[in-house]
């Protein structure tokens, strides 16, 4: 473990960040938020604040930070996302005997000082606008990621981290093995994705890597050529303008998830069988106590689903 966690999460200069990161991968942490831990936390003490230890750290150095963050343009949730990795590191070490000298979490006091912002729903992102940009991907690999997308509200990295050990057809079911927070989930999927996913068997390389959406080098393919994809769709469905950066105004594979949870919802399909499917992370207490029959899912989901007409 010790030469790969060399490699994929930035060591700190302060042993109790490094016995964080380490505690926090072995407790499940996902890569993905060990190596924004380890990025955050290290540009902060090495690069901000080189001669500042965790023990020392007070809220003004927090408040000082944050007004660096706000010079270079950040928004409020990116300021967040930088205080959240710093709070979590905090409140890891004060409740550590063996770390004597941190008995706060200055993170925390300026954290609550800001407040999240909470976007509107993007004005394109409708199951009719989704379907027309589908019709509008030629490329049977894209196509099938974002049919993917708009079937079962994953994430664009869940979908292209898919195996083929992980596709039960047959069944109607689909495993998503690296949901954010580190966990995995079978979600349903109905006769007209199983359909596109045996149509694009077909024209995928038989001894190639095993994921199921690979690039013409036979390894997984790379979010950016997806998102290059369903924009250029999306151009010429009209549903954006090229070069769109307004939020509200632009279609993303993250839209998708949108596309979703909106036609999910507006067809009452119960929350928490909802949270399942869409792999939300802040939901282990409701796992917890409500556990969700995939069978049950898959029903209901079915019901709730609507044709791309492909």
């Amino acid at each position: 473990m010790g030469e790969q966690w060399e490699r994929q999460i930035q060591e700190n200069k302060h042993e109790e960040i490094n016995d964080f990161l380490r505690r926090k991968q072995i407790t499940g942490r996902s890569l993905r938020t060990l190596n924004a831990y380890s990025r955050i936390l290290r540009k902060f003490y090495h690069e901000q604040f080189p001669e500042l230890t965790p023990g020392e750290t007070q809220v003004y150095h927090i408040e000082e930070y944050v007004a660096r963050l706000t010079e270079r343009g950040l928004t409020q949730n990116s300021k967040r996302r930088y205080l959240e990795s710093l709070s979590a590191f905090f409140s890891y070490a004060m409740k550590r005997p063996r770390f004597e000298n941190i008995t706060g979490n200055p993170a925390a006091v300026v954290l609550e000082e800001i407040p999240k912002q909470i976007h509107d729903r993007p004005d394109c992102a409708t199951w009719e606008n989704g379907k027309q940009i589908i019709h509008n991907i030629s490329d049977p690999r894209n196509k099938t990621v974002a049919i993917l997308l708009a079937k079962t509200g994953c994430r664009l990295s869940e979908a292209l981290e898919i195996e083929m050990e992980d596709l039960n057809l047959e069944d109607g079911f689909i495993r998503l093995r690296k949901r954010k927070g580190g966990k995995q989930t079978v979600v349903p999927i109905d006769e007209e994705t199983i359909q596109a996913i045996q149509r694009f068997k077909f024209t995928r390389k038989k001894d190639a890597s095993n994921y199921l959406f690979i690039s013409i080098r036979g390894t997984r393919v790379g979010r950016e050529q997806l998102r290059r994809s369903i924009r250029k769709a999306a151009v010429q469905a009209q549903i954006m303008e090229q070069g769109e950066t307004r939020f509200h105004k632009k279609f993303t594979p993250h839209t998708y998830r949108t596309v979703f949870t909106t036609l999910m919802r507006n067809q009452g399909m119960p929350d928490h069988i909802l949270r399942y499917i869409r792999g939300d992370s802040n939901d282990e207490t409701m796992d917890i106590y409500t556990r969700v029959d995939r069978n049950q899912a898959r029903q209901h989901y079915l019901q709730a689903i609507k044709p791309l007409h492909l």
